[in-house]
């Protein structure tokens, strides 16, 4: 195993996963996040992954492409029957990501819950700063909560998202608790940004480099997306600021052990289940941010086999 992953990454398929693209690459693919210069020419950089891709369907799932206006969606369906339907963000630090970004955990998603997915390609930053991103997926929910063009059951719907999507799911769930969006039954936030960066917090002390996320770039995506941070920071960009959170949807949340937004995942947790929520929370420890995108892996599949009962509860 290579010296140049971090020594608390200790589950070994995804520790060899990561060895192999340091050993390409030499060094963790933290991506442009952590490095210097133009801020233009990270973000290509970043846009430019070749490893989003839209997998093709198989027996299991199947997609399919719709659009609401000029918002484009992708609805990955169960083939053996559904009950449900999750409006998803992807994940990508607001600044990168569309709907290949996160499409085979998406599939793996909708295989493990028996529930749809519907994929959203909200705006970016920072040429669409917060909370345009919000906003699209509040559009999305709204869609869905009118059917979707006769693919969606409007009564049993859902927000999820997986990293800054996991923010944008779990603003949204706070205007939807407020009136302020349609009804939701479930919130799944999968390794979600859930506060500002807190150079104090353990997780972020912990985790500086040699990680696909570190808190260094983790500052530097809050910076795009929130452009005016150093005045005020609202609620609905970081919801572990919210006063109260009595009345929330159901919450599944997942937390990875190296990783420095860890801790507010927890302490997110924490709140919800004192606020009278149902949580279900799950910390996989020995795994990076970004193992849930991670080729297929046993640590990946775990979780959500984990996380799902949950889910297909709350669409009881």
């Amino acid at each position: 195993m290579s010296d140049s992953v971090h020594p608390a990454i200790t589950d070994p398929d995804v520790r060899a996963h990561l060895a192999r693209l340091a050993a390409r690459a030499g060094t963790i693919p933290s991506g442009a996040t952590d490095a210097a210069g133009d801020d233009a020419a990270r973000i290509a950089e970043l846009r430019a992954n070749p490893s989003w891709v839209r997998l093709p369907d198989d027996d299991v799932i199947e997609s399919i492409d719709t659009a609401d206006g000029d918002l484009a969606l992708r609805l990955y369906r169960p083939r053996a029957g559904h009950r449900g339907t999750l409006v998803f963000a992807h994940g990508g630090g607001w600044v990168a990501g569309d709907l290949d970004n996160n499409d085979a955990l998406c599939r793996a998603l909708a295989a493990a819950t028996g529930a749809q997915v519907l994929s959203v390609n909200y705006r970016l930053a920072p040429e669409h700063p917060f909370p345009a991103g919000l906003d699209d997926l509040d559009r999305a929910l709204r869609f869905a909560a009118e059917g979707a063009g006769g693919l969606v059951d409007p009564t049993l719907l859902g927000v999820a998202g997986h990293s800054a999507g996991g923010n944008l799911a779990a603003a949204l769930a706070l205007r939807s608790r407020a009136g302020r969006a349609p009804g939701i039954r479930v919130q799944v936030l999968l390794c979600p940004v859930l506060d500002a960066p807190d150079p104090d917090r353990p997780s972020y002390r912990a985790h500086t480099e040699n990680l696909p996320l570190t808190a260094r770039g983790m500052q530097w995506y809050w910076g795009l997306y929130l452009t005016d941070a150093a005045v005020t920071v609202p609620v609905e960009a970081a919801p572990l600021r919210a006063p109260d959170l009595t009345g929330s949807a159901p919450a599944v949340i997942v937390a990875a052990g190296a990783d420095p937004l860890s801790d507010e995942a927890e302490e997110y947790a924490e709140r919800l289940a004192a606020s009278g929520t149902p949580v279900e929370f799950v910390r996989r420890e020995g795994v990076p941010h970004l193992f849930l995108v991670f080729p297929s892996t046993p640590a990946r599949d775990a979780v959500l086999a984990a996380v799902a009962p949950a889910v297909r509860v709350a669409f009881a």
